[in-house]
């Protein structure tokens, strides 16, 4: 019997450590990995100096952190427009509360419930007497019937104000909310493409950019990296969709850089540089001699080739002016190469060399 009831509470223990142990994995948090890309891109469009852009924020004394992004003034006056991505930080509240839904989720029914929830906890930990000075917004790829009927069930009903936008009040907070997909075409919003489904879908669909919008996606890649590599002391967080995320903005990347004119994709690089990305017979392809003789300095034309490689990047007329007798020189690898390019129909071989007879006894 003593051996029964030792056996039982064994088992009772075991099956505590169990739950236990699943509870503590139910409470993991898994990030998404979209979350610090839309972060890092409210960042560089906001106004300088005006705003304080709070990833997360702990809504009760407790551990309570929810998905939202807190735009917070952190100067007195009228900030100046901004210039890129207006439907989401242009005409901001003194604490604008963004819901995000990133290019792998929808918006639910629980979403209207939640932020109105959020909205109300964030007055009373963030001690805002006036709740005028809170405004909502909800950033996702779409509208979804079941969010709309949810909004309609706290009294909320959204009126579209142009592509992509709708507004609203969701009780006494204004709600903006922004449908990336169709937001996206239009000129200033076009870096909301990198929140969409398209993003990971097709990232060479990314619309083309303007400068401005250029040198934020290159401080979004650098984000990116950051995602896959965090900086020495930074804790590294269980995030979903790490890998679409790092493999969309790789093949955007791609795509733009592709769509830069040559002088663009080669500014900065040495000359040097522009040439060992290219065997020695595509450096000079196309050009005339005059143009090669043009194209850098003498000491840069062939640098770093061996003579047989330097050979091999001149261009047709050079290589028939060379002799026989110096072709005859080089390694039948290279002599080989140069018959082929010239073709069998010049009637040329390489001369080969004559072996020296030794004289006869």
């Amino acid at each position: 019997m003593v051996a029964l009831l030792l056996m039982a509470k064994g088992n009772r223990t075991a099956a505590t450590r169990e739950v236990r142990s699943s509870q503590r994995q139910r409470r993991v948090r898994v990030y998404t990995a979209w979350h610090p890309v839309l972060v890092a891109l409210l960042e560089h469009v906001l106004p300088e100096g005006w705003y304080q852009c709070i990833s997360e924020f702990q809504l009760a004394r407790e551990p309570l952190r929810v998905d939202i992004v807190i735009l917070r003034r952190s100067r007195r006056g009228a900030p100046p427009r901004p210039r890129l991505l207006t439907s989401v930080v242009g005409e901001l509240a003194e604490h604008t509360l963004v819901h995000f839904k990133g290019p792998t989720d929808e918006l639910e029914r629980d979403d209207a419930r939640m932020l109105l929830a959020y909205a109300l906890q964030y007055l009373v930990v963030a001690e805002i007497e006036a709740p005028a000075a809170v405004a909502l917004r909800v950033l996702a790829p779409s509208l979804t019937p079941r969010f709309t009927e949810a909004l309609m069930s706290l009294g909320c009903t959204l009126t579209p104000t142009g592509p992509g936008t709708h507004e609203g009040r969701l009780g006494v907070f204004p709600l903006r909310v922004v449908e990336t997909v169709p937001a996206n075409a239009r000129e200033g919003e076009h870096l909301l493409y990198t929140v969409t489904p398209g993003m990971v879908a097709d990232p060479g669909g990314i619309p083309a950019l303007s400068p401005a919008e250029v040198a934020v996606f290159w401080a979004l890649l650098e984000h990116v990296e950051q995602v896959r590599h965090p900086l020495p002391g930074q804790r590294k967080r269980h995030m979903k969709d790490e890998k679409r995320v790092v493999e969309s903005f790789e093949q955007a990347l791609a795509r733009l850089v592709a769509r830069l004119p040559p002088e663009q994709r080669l500014a900065g690089l040495a000359p040097e540089q522009v040439l060992q990305a290219y065997a020695p017979e595509q450096r000079l392809a196309g050009l005339a001699p005059e143009q090669v003789l043009q194209a850098y300095a003498p000491e840069q034309r062939l640098a770093g080739l061996t003579e047989a490689q330097a050979v091999l990047a001149l261009p047709d007329a050079m290589l028939r002016a060379l002799s026989e007798e110096y072709l005859a020189t080089l390694p039948r690898q290279t002599q080989a190469a140069i018959q082929k390019r010239l073709g069998a129909a010049s009637g040329r071989q390489p001369a080969r060399r004559r072996k020296t007879r030794s004289p006869s006894r």
